[in-house]
C-alpha cells in the first residue's frame, strides 16, 4: 500500500510540475525579427511542423501579413541567392517549392513559391536570368487550390497556366 501511495504521489507531483513548467517554457518562435506566439511548446520540430494548429490563433493574421508583405530584393547575382532570399521569407514549418523544371540560360524564367500559413494561398516569385543575374519580374499571391504549373512570356506579360488549365496573365514588373 505504501508503494502504491508513493507511486501515485510521484505521478501527481510530476503532473503538477509539468503543468507549471509548460507554462514557462518558450512557446514562441522568431520570424523576421518578430516573436510569434505558438499554441504550445514543442520539443521536436517535426511535432511543430505536423501540428495544423501550431500558430496561436491570435497570431494568424499577423503571420499572414508578415509572409505576404515581406520585402525581397529585385535582383540577385545568382539563382542560389534568389532561392535563399525566398527561403528567408518562408515561414518555418510551412511549404516552399519551385514551379516546373529549373531553367538556365539567358532569359529563362524561374518561379518559386512559399505557403502563406492558414490562408490556402501561396506567394509566388518569378525571376528572369538576365546576364547571369536573377531579376524579380513578378511577385504575387494566388490561391493554392490548383497551383501554378507553367510560366511563359507573351510580350510584356507573363502568362501562368494553373493545374486545372486556366490561364492567368500578369504584367511584368518594370526593371529598375
Amino acid at each position: 500500500m505504501k508503494r502504491f501511495l508513493l507511486i501515485a504521489g510521484v505521478v501527481l507531483a510530476v503532473t503538477a510540475l509539468w503543468a507549471v513548467v509548460r507554462r514557462v517554457l518558450p512557446s514562441y518562435m522568431e520570424y523576421r525579427g518578430e516573436q510569434i506566439k505558438l499554441t504550445r511548446f514543442y520539443f521536436d520540430y517535426d511535432d511543430y511542423k505536423n501540428d495544423p494548429d501550431n500558430i496561436d490563433p491570435s497570431e494568424t493574421r499577423r503571420v499572414q501579413q508578415l509572409v505576404s508583405h515581406a520585402p525581397i530584393m529585385r535582383s540577385f547575382p545568382s539563382r542560389m541567392e534568389a532561392v535563399h532570399a525566398v527561403f528567408e521569407i518562408k515561414f518555418p514549418g510551412y511549404g516552399a517549392g519551385s514551379l516546373g523544371p529549373i531553367q538556365g540560360g539567358e532569359g529563362a524564367l524561374n518561379g518559386l513559391s512559399v505557403e502563406i500559413p492558414r490562408a490556402e494561398k501561396n506567394r509566388y516569385f518569378i525571376f528572369r536570368n538576365s546576364g547571369g543575374r536573377y531579376v524579380l519580374v513578378d511577385d504575387f499571391i494566388q490561391s493554392d487550390e490548383s497551383g501554378i504549373r507553367e510560366i511563359y512570356q507573351d510580350g510584356t506579360n507573363l502568362v501562368y497556366t494553373t493545374g486545372d488549365g486556366r490561364k492567368l496573365t500578369h504584367p511584368m514588373m518594370k526593371s529598375d
